[in-house]
């Protein structure tokens, strides 16, 4: 028999709590993958150790005219800032292949879509995580890079490089080209589920297409689109930006490269099963 306070006890009722991820959970959860995978962390340091350890000895060795101003010496300071890129970005794209690819072949993609069912956040909070700390990564050090070779070259302000666009364009490039590239292999991570195939991958688009492209005769294939094909956007963006049309040109193209693999993931991920 019910009591008068068991009658009077507003009815509860059972929520279920809702284990479903934020973003910002699953940016952390690939932050501490990408700190804690040792293959990742290696490919990190290389390529800090890269871009610097192979630009900064070649500005010290390095000798510049005394007769030049320090603005004059701005092409070689660019030159040699960027040396160690022409090999980071290599790496850069082989963490972005692994890193894509990793949760597939481990299967613990399948926790990561039990947390975020929708699919498309977990591939979004990869290109954040990943592709956010590899230009991090690289932006703290061509800066310090910088820095160290302009002092090296020459005794004028560290503030003339900045006056310079050339010179501005050309450090921006380098991130620009760092983001695409890590974009783009982690999107052929997810795309084609294999480290081994997203790092060949990636490494055709920047290597192979490019070298095809430029053997077809310019009767048959306008240069136009040969000049805007991954490999050769990249190749500018890491070059001295002399001609501010040319690295817009680069930077749409890399833009539109990284956005269609991104698109193909995104379907990918939907429509496929773990």
């Amino acid at each position: 028999m019910s009591t008068a306070a068991e009658v009077d006890a507003p009815m509860r009722r059972h929520v279920p709590p809702t284990h479903e991820l934020t973003f910002g959970g699953l940016v952390r959860s690939e932050l501490i993958k990408l700190v804690t995978a040792r293959s990742l962390v290696v490919l990190l340091v290389l390529t800090a150790l890269c871009t610097a350890g192979l630009s900064i000895p070649v500005a010290f060795f390095t000798e510049p005219d005394a007769q030049q101003s320090a603005a004059e010496l701005l092409p070689t300071f660019i030159n040699t800032t960027l040396i160690g890129m022409q090999l980071s970005i290599f790496l850069i794209a082989a963490i972005g292949a692994i890193a894509g690819a990793s949760d597939f072949g481990n299967g613990t993609i399948r926790l990561a879509f039990g947390a975020a069912p929708r699919r498309t956040p977990v591939l979004a909070a990869k290109l954040a995580a990943v592709g956010g700390a590899s230009s991090a990564l690289v932006g703290v050090t061509i800066l310090v890079t910088a820095v160290v070779n302009w002092l090296a070259l020459t005794p004028g302000p560290l503030g003339t490089p900045l006056n310079d666009r050339a010179s501005v364009l050309s450090l921006v490039g380098t991130l620009v080209a760092t983001a695409g590239v890590s974009v783009s292999a982690i999107s052929l991570g997810c795309l084609l589920r294999s480290s081994a195939g997203a790092i060949f991958a990636i490494l055709g688009l920047l290597i192979v297409l490019t070298i095809a492209l430029m053997t077809v005769p310019a009767e048959v294939l306008p240069s136009a689109i040969s000049s805007h094909s991954f490999g050769a956007a990249v190749t500018t963006l890491l070059e001295s930006a002399n001609n501010t049309g040319r690295w817009l040109g680069a930077v749409a193209a890399l833009v539109a490269w990284s956005g269609a693999l991104t698109g193909f993931a995104v379907l990918s991920l939907r429509r496929r099963d773990v």
